[in-house]
């Protein structure tokens, strides 16, 4: 029997109005941890129910002598850590309006990001200096309903991210009260 592909996690820039695939930056090696958080966006009010957020983070390793990238034998993996780089960057300073960025973890989990922070350390250079190897903790944050323009297509993809979660929570099916040591409901 044939294996299949393995998928590789990610993130992809789209154009601001998400017509248009601007990028495909492809985790050469998937993160062994994701670690999530979902709750208040930090500084809302306790009572602001609508500042639910959820902040990602995880550890990417890069490679150039893992990666098919035709640019790493002139410059490494830089231009690949310039291009996480500009995610970081304000779009104000840019003078450009933001990309719309997306995690892509596995077919079931495409979420509008905004990528917070980088913690970058490069660990191995070629002889000009260039980064061969380096481990990258991305910082993300899932975008909202109410960050999203209704009807655009970061929206819409909010929308089928939330359906998909909602259907995989269905799969879980009725539990039993005995599997708590209960005859029934207090």
């Amino acid at each position: 029997m044939k294996d299949a592909a393995l998928v590789k996690a990610g993130l992809l820039v789209l154009a601001p109005d998400g017509a248009s695939v601007r990028q495909v930056i492809v985790f050469p090696f998937n993160p062994e941890t994701l670690t999530r958080q979902i709750g208040p966006e930090p500084g809302a009010a306790p009572a602001v129910v609508h500042a639910l957020v959820e902040t990602m983070q995880l550890e990417a390793h890069f490679d150039a002598q893992a990666m098919a990238v035709v640019s790493s034998a002139v410059a490494g993996i830089a231009p690949l850590l310039a291009a996480l780089e500009a995610l970081v960057l304000p779009a104000a300073e840019l003078h450009v309006d933001s990309p719309l960025v997306l995690f892509a973890w596995g077919r079931q989990r495409v979420q509008p990001v905004r990528v917070l922070a980088l913690d970058v350390v490069e660990q191995a250079f070629d002889r000009a200096l260039n980064p061969v190897r380096a481990q990258v903790t991305l910082h993300l944050r899932g975008l909202s309903a109410q960050e999203l323009h209704a009807g655009s297509r970061g929206a819409k993809l909010l929308a089928a991210h939330v359906d998909t979660r909602a259907a995989l929570a269905a799969q879980v099916g009725p539990q039993g009260l005995e599997a708590l040591g209960l005859a029934a409901p207090p």
